[in-house]
């Protein structure tokens, strides 16, 4: 059944961000969309704006998948667009989405409230919850793509066709797993960086939906895998010095970016900041095709490591470095202004 013309922002909220809820639909409102709704699902509150369901145990377990779908299967218009509560539409996002008529499933430029670009395209292996997401440039197109579940835009008639699994709660690869099976579909996947959301990353409320994610890891089975895998499980449950043992025999043996730097991670996390910096100085300079971007990180989190130890002089010298390799990295960019800040205090 087709729906007329028009968008329907289906939104999902647990009541733990007001602000960022209300941010959400005036910047919504404020467009100026010819036809359109704003359907809210979880827990709020009756608002003229909006059509609002309670659905406080859905959002209490974390099941997004049920309020996304609850939404969806009430939308009225051909167009529909899955949110998070913490997300803000550009002023221009309509005015840019103008140029872009024809999609089956697609998201826009995210970014989180430093400006920087925030998990909005990626790319991870069908079917392994322990894999890590590799950013996709937004011209690249791949087979694993998927588009973050704070923001995913699609016609009507694709979801209908696909729905998101509801055995699946939030963190548990809900939007990845849609995603697949949508493209598994013949379903394709587009990307429109010119129109842009904030994603404000408020980690209010999102308690329940790391126990979800906890328990979608440590039920993968694990028969048969490398230490990087298992290394990269432990990383992901934040089980830290059982990581480290992993990554070290595995970055022992091959020397390569991805073991280096999560190795280089779990030491930071794990407080033993020398071992850290050590592994992130041989990260930053592994020879081989590694994107510039993932040596920035390096840089980044070894210049932050010196910053908090007071170590100023070195920690310019790695943000200075991860803004060389990446121009755009706006943390890099802020915590070297925020050098300037700290000196110009101690005089």
């Amino acid at each position: 059944m087709s729906r007329p013309a028009g968008i329907s922002f289906c939104v999902i909220t647990g009541g733990h961000r007001p602000v960022m809820m209300e941010s959400l639909i005036r910047s919504i409102v404020r467009m100026g969309v010819p036809a359109y709704e704003i359907l809210v699902c979880g827990n709020w509150h009756d608002d003229p704006r909006i059509d609002y369901a309670e659905q406080k145990e859905w959002a209490a377990n974390a099941e997004v998948c049920r309020m996304r779908n609850f939404n969806a299967q009430r939308a009225r218009y051909g167009t529909v667009i899955v949110l998070d509560d913490d997300v803000e539409f550009f002023p221009d996002w309509w005015e840019k989405m103008q140029a872009h008529k024809e999609f089956d499933l697609a998201g826009c430029r995210g970014l989180d409230p430093s400006g920087q670009r925030w998990w909005d395209y990626q790319r991870i292996g069908r079917g392994n919850p322990i894999a890590l997401p590799h950013l996709l440039e937004y011209g690249e197109k791949h087979p694993d793509a998927y588009i973050s579940g704070y923001f995913m835009m699609m016609r009507w008639e694709v979801w209908n066709a696909v729905r998101f699994d509801e055995t699946r709660r939030n963190y548990q690869h809900d939007d990845i797993d849609f995603c697949h099976r949508a493209t598994a579909a013949g379903f394709s996947i587009k990307i429109f960086p010119d129109a842009a959301v904030t994603h404000h990353v408020d980690p209010r409320g999102r308690e329940e939906s790391e126990k979800a994610k906890a328990q979608f890891i440590a039920s993968h089975n694990m028969e048969g895998a490398s230490d990087m895998e298992l290394g990269t499980k432990y990383m992901m449950l934040k089980e830290y010095k059982k990581a480290i043992a992993l990554f070290k025999s595995f970055a022992a043996e091959t020397g390569d970016f991805p073991s280096t730097y999560n190795l280089a991670f779990c030491y930071e996390q794990a407080g033993a900041t020398d071992d850290a910096l050590f592994c992130y100085a041989k990260a930053a300079t592994i020879p081989g095709e590694i994107e510039a971007s993932r040596r920035a990180a390096a840089h980044f989190h070894a210049g932050e490591i010196h910053k908090a130890c007071g170590r100023l002089a070195e920690a310019e010298l790695h943000l200075k470095s991860a803004l060389g390799l990446q121009p755009d990295h706006r943390k890099a960019a802020q915590s070297l202004a925020g050098l300037g800040n700290i000196r110009a205090a101690a005089k």
